[in-house]
């Protein structure tokens, strides 16, 4: 792995992998008193006027299906709990950070394979709609990384990954000696992620997926149903049967119908 990890740095060199935000660092030091103040992170997140819309944006988004429209971020709060509320101020730090037209379409992939996963997570056990959204944003982080290194030739290798996902990966892995998995794991260590998303992060494009833990190879199905559902809408007739087989490994191993899948696809369509 140390390897791995030492070719997506290479990969990248010039490139910065973005800090973790102020925002998000001083949300974790109150988040891990034994008191935390609504107050404190109101004021915090509040701090933060660009960062402050987008949480407000994605809570009221249909991805997170509240109950009732949160008008200020202290609404937030208590509509969302504290660790929900974490989860989207790093997704919309993150999307916040590039924005970057270059990548643009990276970066709406992304976006629909968050809302997809949300919405795959209703069938899916301990995994809740914020944590789905923000697994789904992060996943192809480190493709926005190596776009912004080579913004002409990875457009390409960026699209026949989302239509070939097996030999796409290893199409990349011919061009930059790394994929976009090991690269996205180097920036989702950097902002902490939780361990099963920085798990997921790397395992997703792995075929026939066996692991021990349960929710973890739920979450890589998560991933990869998302993935051909939203290159479906994009690409259409273009989708590969090796993309048709991913994603229909996935179902059975989440235990969907083609009924669900359906359902969630018409709804992206909605959604976009």
């Amino acid at each position: 792995m140390e390897q791995r990890l030492r070719k997506a740095i290479q990969a990248i060199k010039g490139i910065k992998i973005p800090d973790l935000p102020k925002a998000i660092i001083e949300l974790d030091d109150e988040l891990s008193k034994r008191f935390p103040s609504n107050q404190v992170i109101t004021k915090i997140i509040e701090s933060n006027t660009k960062l402050s819309g987008e949480v407000l944006r994605i809570a009221n988004s249909p991805a997170m299906k509240l109950r009732s429209p949160v008008n200020s971020i202290r609404e937030s709060v208590d509509a969302l709990g504290y660790q929900n509320l974490k989860n989207l101020v790093v997704a919309a730090a993150l999307k916040n950070l590039f924005d970057n037209p270059k990548i643009q379409e990276i970066i709406e992939h992304s976006a629909e394979v968050a809302f997809c996963c949300a919405e795959i997570s209703e069938d899916v056990a301990n995994v809740t709609r914020d944590e789905a959204y923000l697994m789904g944003l992060f996943h192809n982080g480190g493709s926005l990384l190596l776009a912004m290194k080579d913004p002409d030739g990875y457009t390409k290798i960026f699209s026949d990954i989302n239509t070939r996902p097996v030999s796409g990966v290893e199409e990349e892995t011919q061009h930059y000696s790394t994929t976009h998995m090991d690269v996205g794991l180097l920036l989702a260590q950097k902002w902490k992620l939780p361990v099963d998303i920085l798990n997921a992060i790397l395992l997703h494009h792995t075929k026939n997926l066996s692991h021990p833990n349960d929710r973890l190879r739920a979450m890589v199905s998560m991933l990869k149903i998302a993935n051909v559902i939203v290159s479906e809408v994009s690409f259409g007739s273009y989708m590969s049967d090796e993309a048709h087989q991913y994603l229909e490994e996935a179902r059975e191993d989440l235990m969907l119908s083609t009924d669900t899948i359906n359902e969630i696809r018409k709804s992206l369509i909605a959604y976009a």
